[in-house]
Formats: C-alpha cells, structure tokens, sequence
C-alpha cells in the first residue's frame, strides 16, 4: 500500500539518482507516466542514464526530443516516476519545465521536474505479510556495458550542468 512521504526525496532513491553507481544501475528501467492529449497517462521507461538529482527537490531528464513524452511534458508539465527495485517502491510526482538542449546530444531534450510529492509503497503487515517486491523492469543492451556507461556517464554530465546542456 502506497502512502504520502513528502516532497522530499529519501536518502535511498536520492542515492541512487545521483548517478555514480552506473555500473550497478545497467539494466534497470525507470517508468515514467506524462498526460497525453486525452489526459490518459502515456507510459514510457528511462534508464538511470537519462535521468540525475540535482538535489533532494529536483530531477533532471532526457528524453528524445520529438517523443511524445517530451511532448506531453511541454504541453503539460506533469510527470510521475515509479522507482521499483528489489526492497524499493517509489513513486514521485513532479513538474516539469524544458531546460537549454543538451550539448552534444541534439537528439534529446532536457527537462528539470520539481518534485511535488513522493509516496512510499509497501506490503500491509496485516494483510500483506512478508510480500515484498523482488525486482522491478529490466532490460538488456546490444552492446558493451562499458560503452554503455561511457554514454550515460557524457549524457549525466550534461544534465548536470547549470544550465543544463
């Protein structure tokens, strides 16, 4: 059951979002949700290349530019993430706004979503005992997972910047 925590990051997402840990996030999926034309919620994944705290408040993105996220995001400014892995349930809420492109990489666009509101979820001890989450979406490369972290780790330092790009 999922529950109010703030608008805060906690310490254990906020680590992992600061994007130094690459070599263990391979393969990870982050979901995200951003309200279509109709106002439905059009589902995407971002892997933890794409996407940094600046700090407990703030979340930067890249998402290529002509996808319908980044779309949505300029047309609404509203985005939910579902950080799920293995002992973890997170789900933030946040808006966003378009930040300068990103040097280098003229194929994705930069968004700085301010978190608004972070929820907790976790198994009822009275009626959900010992249920936990074991795992969250994965994915596979087709290729080295070095030379996927030397890309993440340009695209992160990118998202980094002030301004971004």
């Amino acid at each position: 059951m999922s529950h109010a925590i703030g608008s805060i990051l906690p310490e254990p997402l906020l680590e992992r979002l600061r994007g130094t840990d690459l070599p263990n996030r391979l393969g990870i999926a982050i979901l995200v949700a951003t309200p279509d034309e109709g106002g439905w919620p059009h589902p995407a994944m971002l892997s933890y290349g794409e996407i940094v705290a600046v700090d407990s408040q703030r979340i930067r993105l890249a998402v290529h530019r002509t996808s319908r996220t980044a779309a949505n995001l300029r047309r609404s400014g509203r985005i939910t993430f579902w950080f799920l892995e293995s002992g973890m349930a997170y789900y933030v809420k946040g808006s966003a706004v378009e930040r300068a492109p990103l040097d280098g990489f003229s194929h994705l666009a930069c968004f700085e979503a301010a978190v608004q509101a972070v929820l907790a979820d976790a198994a009822r001890a009275d009626s959900e005992p010992g249920a936990a989450v074991v795992d969250g979406v994965r994915f596979s490369f087709g290729r080295s997972e070095a030379a996927v972290v030397r890309d993440w780790s340009a695209v992160l330092e990118r998202l980094r910047e002030e301004p971004c790009g």
